[in-house]
């Protein structure tokens, strides 16, 4: 059964990825060295005239030729192998069978397995060793064996099929044990693989999953916010719808549009902290009670700065009352120095609390918060971000 075990090995591939860059290269190397070797016998059999030699010689070269094209042009191995397995057989075949050079010639040729078990295919390798122990044996231990005595000597036809034998078994198991330990590692490898992708997945798993939590904890606080204010109720998400229909009538990406969605809807996150009398006061509020409620934007910045990955969306929650012209609270920064964000959810807030009905007041007309708003272009307002907002609402897209 293990001897099965191994033929059946044989037949699997172990030339993948960075090792069948490296067979590449070997099979190059031994095409080069058979267009060194076969160029150098066919001149030497040239000049020693030595005929139809000179001819399987220059075969060889040839050979080398095709291999080099097979793997640098091509890149494909099997027909670089399936050339030199061909070639190997026909140039022992025929020394062996005529004796060339007196029976020399085979000698040289018998190294030829090895090499292409080594650099080309284990499975080759072994069957072209078998084919070459086979011819031999047919040729001396069989009545052909007279034939061949003309070209060998008997003490030669005695041993060598035996001593060869000797070096394709040696070959076969050294090659075998090799081919296993490569398997072994390549089926490490993949199972690495594998258990590497599985905890990725799980990783990948898991951090949506805490997306989804985050996602759910921020929108779960907007709504208690909101519900601090009973005229308010769902205002931090329509802040935050009309935010990202906006970033996106401006062309940012979905990352971007992402983060400004989550900041959009902790905007207010600093009402926690005023009163719910003061919030749901119907008549006008006292200067200390208005100073309360401005209070929300530096509370929330406060809340928001220490958690990490919110430190963008402390800057909204503090500047998001900051007008264009510098006239905004709490510091009075102006144009440019209110981060984009800010700008574009103090639009979305203002057009959310003029569009709904309010303790102190009905909601206003669309054409009269479009008049209102287009008022306050440069002034509360980033010029750019309210044109591209009052578009959208004058195209009923919010």
């Amino acid at each position: 059964m293990k001897i099965i075990e191994h033929i059946r090995n044989l037949n699997k591939s172990i030339y993948v990825g960075e090792r069948f860059e490296k067979n590449l290269k070997a099979q190059m190397f031994f095409g080069i060295l058979a267009v060194i070797f076969g160029t150098i016998m066919s001149f030497l059999n040239i000049i020693q005239k030595k005929g139809f030699v000179t001819v399987t010689t220059i075969l060889f070269a040839v050979a080398g030729v095709l291999i080099i094209i097979c793997t640098k042009v091509i890149k494909k191995r099997e027909p670089a192998v399936i050339i030199s397995v061909l070639l190997c057989m026909m140039f022992f075949s025929y020394y062996a069978i005529f004796g060339v050079n007196e029976g020399f010639a085979i000698l040289w040729t018998i190294t030829m397995p090895l090499v292409i078990c080594y650099f080309m295919s284990v499975k080759y390798g072994i069957l072209l060793s078998m084919y070459f122990e086979i011819l031999v044996i047919i040729m001396f231990y069989t009545p052909l064996r007279n034939h061949f005595g003309q070209y060998y000597s008997v003490t030669f036809m005695n041993r060598y099929p035996v001593l060869y034998m000797c070096s394709v078994l040696i070959i076969t198991i050294s090659m075998v044990q090799y081919h296993e330990s490569v398997l072994n590692e390549l089926d490490y490898i993949d199972r690495l693989n594998k258990e590497v992708e599985k905890q990725t997945r799980v990783a990948t798993e898991r951090a949506d999953k805490l997306g989804r939590l985050s996602e759910e904890m921020v929108e779960t606080l907007a709504r208690t916010i909101d519900a601090k204010d009973n005229y308010t109720n769902g205002h931090s998400f329509r802040v935050s719808e009309y935010s990202v229909a906006l970033a996106k009538k401006l062309g940012w990406d979905d990352e971007r549009i992402s983060v400004l969605k989550r900041e959009a809807l902790m905007h207010d996150i600093g009402k926690i902290g005023v009163p719910d009398d003061i919030l749901n006061k119907p008549g006008k509020l006292t200067d200390e009670e208005y100073k309360s409620v401005k209070s929300h934007t530096t509370t929330g910045k406060k809340i928001l700065e220490g958690l990490e990955d919110m430190t963008e969306a402390a800057e909204v929650a503090m500047y998001h009352h900051e007008k264009y012209d510098g006239s905004g609270y709490p510091s009075g920064i102006s144009g440019e120095g209110i981060p984009a964000n800010a700008r574009i959810v103090a639009v979305a807030d203002a057009y959310d609390a003029m569009s709904s009905d309010r303790i102190y007041r009905k909601a206003l007309k669309t054409e009269d918060i479009i008049s209102e708003m287009e008022r306050q272009r440069g002034k509360q307002f980033d010029p750019e971000f309210l044109d591209a907002f009052l578009e959208l609402v004058k195209n009923s897209e919010i």
